[in-house]
């Protein structure tokens, strides 16, 4: 890794479909040069994947919110992975140290279900309590 595969993958993280050629122009290569260095990237697993961003307004699901989560002791935390990727609102599920055990990143399509994911998650997922945010703005850093 030097600067200008930093420089790459900068380019890759905005615009994952970004042409050999314009990530070349941008950090003084040519495109065979930067194909080369992204398969490398590739093969090295810095680069694992890609993927769309898709805005969950645009498929009806506008209402953003975190909940933190403080499992009950005799919950299987696995269990409980499991149980909440299953539920469709759930974007993102991060383990934790501090006060609490795992916090979710929801996208809901209004109030309702995410007080219907809530309650799941205390009733069925073995949640010992919750603590929930609604998201008022985001922006993406860059």
């Amino acid at each position: 890794m030097d600067e200008i595969d930093d420089r790459i993958l900068s380019i890759l993280a905005i615009n994952g479909r970004a042409s050999f050629a314009a990530i070349g122009a941008e950090v003084g290569l040519s495109p065979h040069g930067t194909a080369d260095r992204i398969r490398r990237l590739e093969r090295d697993r810095v680069i694992t994947g890609y993927a769309a961003r898709i805005d969950p307004a645009g498929v009806g699901r506008s209402l953003d919110a975190f909940i933190d989560i403080r499992l009950l002791p005799a919950t299987d935390p696995e269990d409980f992975e499991r149980r909440v990727a299953k539920l469709t609102s759930v974007l993102e599920l991060a383990f934790l140290t501090g006060r609490f055990d795992y916090q979710l990143r929801l996208a809901c399509r209004d109030a309702d279900e995410l007080d219907q994911t809530v309650r799941t998650i205390r009733r069925e997922a073995g949640a010992a309590a919750t603590e929930t945010r609604i998201v008022m703005r985001s922006a993406r850093p860059g």
